[in-house]
This record gives C-alpha cells, structure tokens and sequence, in this order.
C-alpha cells in the first residue's frame, strides 16, 4: 500500500449517516487512485501525504487537519482543503469551494506541479501549502482550465 492510503481516511458518510450531504467511504478509493496515479506521473509516489474526506462538514473523518481535506456540500460537490498537517497541531484552509468530484484531482495536481518544483528540503505537502498560504494556493488554481 501506499504511504497515500496508509495516511487516508473518510467517513461512512451516505448512504449509512443521516447527516451527510454528499458520498465520502465510496468516492476516496477513486480519489485516491487517480491522485496516486498523478503523483507517479510526478516523481513524488513516495511522500506521505493525508487525504481525509468527510460527507458532510461535521468533519468526523478530520478533513481540516490534514494535507488535503475534502468536505462534501452538495450531492457531487465538495469543499477542497489544503495545508494542515496530521498531528493536529494546524488546521488547514479553503481551496475552493463547490468542487465537483471530477475535478478535485485536477485541482490538486495543479499544486503538486508547484510543490514538486518549488518545495524546500523535507517540506511536507502541507507545510508547501501552509507556506504559500491562502491566497497564493489560490490563485495558482484561479485560472486553471480543467
């Protein structure tokens, strides 16, 4: 298994909770292989990245504290989270909002092209995000066409 899906986790989500809002259990194993298959494509297979992804925004699942967090909001759409780190010690923050399952991948990839590139010695994923912070992870993003 990969250091991706070791570090990975989602809630059960629909159709077993009554509060969420979108798929989570049932959408992160293609999640995760089409993000695997990016990260090969990239040399960076090997990093230990955590992707948590939850139906609904309660967050049982800790998307908020993780490299990536997705947050179901609306049947096949959902909130896309970077820049927190595992150990819980900082949250991380919106991407952008009212992603298509489709597309967070493609979102995602964009900055992995920018950490592969740019990353400093023994940066986490993250701690790249957490970096650049907010508005720069997002206007790497902005004017992506997918």
């Amino acid at each position: 298994r990969s250091n991706l899906r070791k570090l990975s986790m989602a809630c059960p989500a629909l159709p077993t909770c009554g509060l969420a809002l979108s798929e989570a259990e049932r959408s992160m194993p293609g999640i995760l292989d089409e993000l695997e298959a990016e990260m090969r494509k990239l040399g960076l297979e090997d990093e230990a990245l955590s992707v948590r992804m939850t139906g609904c925004p309660n967050g049982c699942a800790r998307p908020y504290q993780s490299d990536i967090g997705i947050v179901g909001r609306s049947g096949d759409k959902y909130m896309l989270f970077v820049g927190g780190h595992v150990r819980g010690d900082r949250l991380n923050f919106e991407l952008k909002d009212l992603v298509p399952r489709r597309d967070i991948v493609h979102f995602v990839r964009v900055l992995l092209v920018h950490f592969k590139r740019d990353r400093r010695a023994g940066e986490s994923f993250g701690d790249f995000c957490h970096r650049l912070g907010q508005e720069k992870c997002q206007a790497l993003i902005r004017d992506f066409q997918i």
